[in-house]
This record gives structure tokens, C-alpha cells and sequence, in this order.
């Protein structure tokens, strides 16, 4: 087997593995941001739950100074109708006072509602520091297993490319710039199987005397379409040299 089209089959290979590694790792950051995203959305909902609750009880501790203040009137209203001297006046005073008092009663009623709310409210802050507690032993075991997985992925394209350096300098400087060329500007793919009659990439149909100078992987022959250098994948030399 020509030993060129051996080696290009082999760093075809290295190239993929690198293209598919380099974008795992450059995922990498979006990733992680996606997971401190979902923990700030819990701690965000823990927090709205709480502020909802402090603001239950803000407010209802305000209605009940209102009450309170309403209670004082009522009180001197009282006082008042111990010293009027016409029933005008007493029936007046009478009148502030039912007023108030209705008030007063309406005025429970909204703290009685601020009070069930709050039974909701309380329920919500447990559901969501359930939830928090449990985004964070999600989030804290799929970091890890990303953060480990980056590891092996960097790890294994140091590895790669030192490979692929090594590899070219056995190769031939002019078909190493043909097989990039082409790699470059065909999706990363510089060397391809023919089978059938046909580049296995592009699918054009090769003429049957190339094909077959092209089963013998003896030489480097392109493809007149899409000009990547063609192998035939029955006749290698090893297994590990298949793209």
C-alpha cells in the first residue's frame, strides 16, 4: 500500500477525532454557564418566595397598627359622649363609632386573607428550598462529571495533535498541503472511501479504469469532483487506517 495514502488515511482520522473533540471543549463554557443559570433561577425563586412572605407580614403588621389607631378613635369617641349635651351630638358620636368599627371589621378581613395567603406562602418557601437544595446536588454532580470530561477531552486532543505531528513529517510537504487544502474546503474531510464505482463522499460516479487504479491503494488518486484523495476501504493494510 502506498505509504502516503496509508498516512493521510490515519491523520484523516486524527483530524475528525480533533474536529469532534474541539467542539465538545468549546462547548464546554456555554455548558457550565447553563448550569450556574439554572442554580441562580432557584436561589432567584427561594428569594421571591421569602420576599413575598416578609411582605405578607410588613403588611400585616400595618393593618393591625391601623386597628390599633382606629381602637384609640373609638375610645374617644366614647369619652366624647359622656360630655355632649344634645342628642344630635351623642347620635353623631354614636354614628363615628359604628363607623370605626366597621372599618375595624373590614380591616380583619384583609389580615384574615394575608393570613391564609401566608399559610401558601410558607408552603412556597419550603417547595423551593426543596428545590434549590436539589438543583444543587444536580448541578454539583453534573459539573463535576463535565469539568472531568473537559479534562479527558483536552487530554486526549494534546495527545491527537501531537500524533498528527508526528505523522507529518513522514508524509510529503506538497500532498500534506493538498490533503489540508481540501479538507479545509469540504468539511473536514481531505481523504474519502471509493466503493462501487463512486467517491463515497460525494456520490459522483468514477470512471471504472480509475476506480480501478483506486482499489489498489497504490498511488494517490482524487476525486475529479470534489478532489479528495480516494482509498478503497476493503483492500488496507490495517484496520486502524479506516477514516
Amino acid at each position: 500500500m502506498n505509504s502516503d495514502l496509508k498516512q493521510l488515511i490515519r491523520i484523516q482520522a486524527i483530524d475528525l477525532s480533533i474536529q469532534e473533540l474541539r467542539a465538545r471543549i468549546d462547548k464546554f463554557p456555554g455548558i457550565s454557564k447553563a448550569l450556574d443559570a439554572e442554580l441562580k433561577s432557584a436561589q432567584a425563586g427561594l428569594e421571591s418566595a421569602k420576599e413575598k412572605n416578609k411582605n405578607n407580614q410588613s403588611s400585616r403588621k400595618k393593618l393591625e397598627i391601623e386597628i390599633i389607631s382606629i381602637e384609640g378613635k373609638i375610645s374617644k369617641y366614647r369619652d366624647q359622649m359622656m360630655a355632649v349635651k344634645t342628642n344630635d351630638e351623642y347620635r353623631a358620636l354614636q354614628h363615628e363609632i359604628e363607623h370605626a368599627q366597621l372599618g375595624i371589621r373590614k380591616i380583619e378581613d384583609d389580615i384574615l386573607n394575608f393570613m391564609m395567603e401566608a399559610e401558601t406562602g410558607q408552603a412556597d418557601v419550603k417547595a423551593a428550598e426543596a428545590l434549590l437544595n436539589e438543583d444543587q446536588v444536580k448541578v454539583s454532580t453534573q459539573r463535576k462529571q463535565l469539568e472531568e470530561e473537559n479534562k479527558r477531552d483536552l487530554s486526549a486532543l494534546e495527545s491527537s495533535v501531537k500524533e498528527r505531528q508526528e505523522i507529518e513529517a513522514s508524509i510529503s510537504p506538497d500532498l500534506l498541503f493538498q490533503y489540508d487544502r481540501v479538507r479545509k474546503h469540504r468539511g473536514g474531510i481531505g481523504v474519502g472511501p471509493a466503493s462501487n464505482e463512486m467517491c463515497g463522499t460525494c456520490t459522483v460516479r468514477l470512471r471504472p479504469q480509475v476506480f480501478q487504479e483506486i482499489r489498489k491503494n497504490a498511488q494517490i488518486i482524487t476525486c475529479d469532483a470534489c478532489q479528495r484523495i480516494l482509498y478503497d476501504p476493503e483492500n488496507l493494510d490495517h484496520p486502524f487506517e479506516v477514516a
